[in-house]
């Protein structure tokens, strides 16, 4: 198993995408900051940026953000995404500590 952090940009836009090689395959991650609720949500978008999954809430230590919607298909890859904060204090990201002390990373079963 091995774990890569994603590219978090901390106290950056509001709304920012990347794209990311999940064990040999692209996907494009959009993420959107509501400033009402302080909360990050996430998109999830393949190689031809088809959304695959729109809104999820970036929420510390939820067990896998994708496939806790039994959309284990949807990600190719074989692997998941997880939101974690280093700090241990269970801190969900906010616009202040995403990308700091709370980020995200692929967990790929693919070593």
């Amino acid at each position: 198993m091995s774990v890569r952090e994603l590219a978090i940009i901390n106290q950056g836009p509001e709304y920012y995408e990347f794209s990311s090689n999940f064990d040999g395959v692209r996907y494009y991650l959009v993420f959107n900051y509501n400033r009402r609720n302080d909360t990050w949500y996430m998109d999830l978008k393949d190689a031809t940026r088809q959304t695959l999954l729109a809104g999820l809430a970036c929420l510390t230590d939820t067990q896998f953000l994708v496939t806790r919607f039994g959309l284990d298909n949807v990600l190719w890859a074989d692997g998941e995404i997880l939101i974690s904060d280093s700090t241990g204090e269970g801190e969900d990201p906010s616009y202040l500590n995403f990308g700091a002390e709370v980020s995200a990373f692929y967990l790929s079963i693919i070593s």
